[in-house]
């Protein structure tokens, strides 16, 4: 039989991403960002990297606006909106669609937008789809390592000598099988036959078994079927076991020349860039940053918060860490925050449990008791988030630089009342955040500029609560 190149590729986007909590942020499965790029638009990048296709198809049941602005600026992609009302769920409403789109004998590649496949597996695919008969489908496969992946996707029986799939088993309550299947298929016309054949009464993934010669592929890399957050965050944790997630730290200065050099040496050790924002006129602090080779960030800050905000709108990092000028947390904690982002959205430190506050280190009791009153407060306030906070204040913090992007416009505060005002937008946004006890040591030299004094305590605990109750009355109504 003749063989010939993939010329169209039809890729499933119509899921809402309703299991990631996009939906709360009025975001679409297919644009969840992995790294900075949407899931879709790394999809669209390997195909054309890859293969030398005349259409890219991207199939879709709603949003259809949103998806042609996202995807204006490629010349190859079309947009399909399935309109027909199926009696039936699932991809066989789609594969529907796609007989008008194929011409008789014509290969075409087959894929859900919310897999991902390792960029060397999806390559080998392709060369594989490529060089298969007119006659032939091939369907990428992959070993289960634990059951839950196995169940969650349809079985695959193979003849390994042959490399053919011999049987498959959507949702299968029992495993007679090493392998699931996926959903990265280069198919024929035959489909077409084989769905009418079976009046959409089975799924697709049911029925491959049915092509003439369906033939496997199978991966040998990283796969993740991206359902829920933890899928999406699995997927992070790849990327950051990869060491190709970048960190910067934020830290605030004020006339902190006496402890800052100490610092930026701690950071640099396990950062790419340190940030300092530095409030002018410092000129002794500054020097000391640019000897010391961390990037300064100089302005008439009116805050701690505003400090912040302008040190991370110089960051390009994939992951930002806050902390702090006068030596209270170290670095060492870095690489446990960062752990936990595979995780979580947002991850901050609390300063309660006692096995973490190294000799000399104390926040006062005031401070201590208002960090643990505002923090039940805010966990009480919104409660249907089943959030818990012990230590609402503390500044040592790690999360995803585009989740704060996606927030930053709702965070006022320029001041101290940073920290809740960042912890509560994230909770509104409908983030995952986790507090992890973090050592806190005494400071290096000088005086906190933010609460050293009982006075100055007690200002930074009313502006704290004021800024707690504002948002709750904003969200409320």
């Amino acid at each position: 039989m003749p063989k010939e190149e993939i010329k169209k590729i039809f890729i499933f986007s119509g899921g809402r991403g309703k299991r990631l909590g996009l939906f709360k942020k009025n975001k679409i499965k297919a644009f969840a960002k992995v790294n900075s790029k949407e899931l879709l638009v790394h999809h669209i990048d390997n195909i054309n990297k890859f293969l030398n296709v005349d259409k890219i198809f991207v199939i879709i049941t709603e949003n259809e606006t949103i998806f042609k602005n996202q995807l204006k600026n490629f010349k190859n992609v079309e947009i399909i909106l399935n309109k027909k009302d199926y009696s039936y769920k699932g991809i066989n409403s789609g594969l529907n669609l796609l007989e008008e789109y194929v011409e008789n004998e014509e290969k075409f590649l087959v894929f859900l937008g919310d897999e991902y496949y390792d960029e060397e597996d999806f390559k080998n695919f392709c060369l594989k789809s490529q060089d298969t008969e007119t006659n032939e489908i091939l369907i990428a496969i992959k070993k289960y390592k634990f059951p839950q992946e196995y169940f969650k996707n349809y079985s695959a029986t193979v003849d390994k000598d042959k490399y053919l799939i011999t049987d498959t088993v959507e949702k299968n309550n029992k495993i007679n099988s090493e392998y699931f299947g996926t959903g990265l298929m280069c198919l024929n016309n035959e489909l077409f036959e084989i769905l009418k054949t079976n009046d959409n009464k089975k799924s697709f993934y049911s029925i491959i078994k049915n092509f003439s010669v369906p033939r496997y592929f199978e991966l040998k890399k990283d796969y993740i079927n991206i359902n829920t957050k933890v899928d999406l965050y699995n997927l992070q944790k790849k990327n950051i076991n990869n060491n190709k997630t970048t960190i910067d730290v934020i830290i605030p200065a004020y006339n902190e020349e006496e402890s800052i050099k100490y610092v930026i040496d701690d950071f640099k050790e396990v950062c790419n860039n340190v940030i300092v924002a530095s409030k002018y006129p410092d000129d002794l602090t500054d020097k000391i940053i640019l000897e010391n080779n961390a990037k300064l960030v100089s302005g008439n800050f009116k805050g701690y918060g505003d400090a912040i905000k302008n040190g991370i709108k110089n960051s390009n990092a994939d992951i930002i860490i806050l902390s702090e000028a006068d030596g209270t947390f170290r670095a060492s904690d870095v690489e446990k925050l960062v752990s936990l982002l595979k995780e979580s959205d947002l991850v901050i430190g609390t300063r309660t449990n006692p096995s973490f506050i190294q000799y000399g280190a104390s926040m006062g009791s005031l401070k201590r008791f208002f960090n643990i009153v505002y923090g039940k407060i805010i966990s009480i306030l919104w409660f249907n988030r089943s959030v818990s906070l012990s230590d609402v204040g503390c500044t040592l913090r790690a999360f995803w630089r585009e989740d704060y992007l996606e927030v930053s416009k709702n965070i006022k505060s320029k001041d101290a009342s940073f920290a809740p005002d960042h912890t509560i937008e994230f909770i509104e946004h409908g983030y995952r955040i986790i507090e992890i006890p973090v050592n806190y040591y005494p400071r290096c030299m000088g005086v906190s500029k933010i609460s050293g004094t009982f006075f100055q305590s007690a200002v930074t605990a009313l502006k704290m609560l004021k800024t707690i109750l504002k948002k709750r009355i904003y969200y409320f109504f």
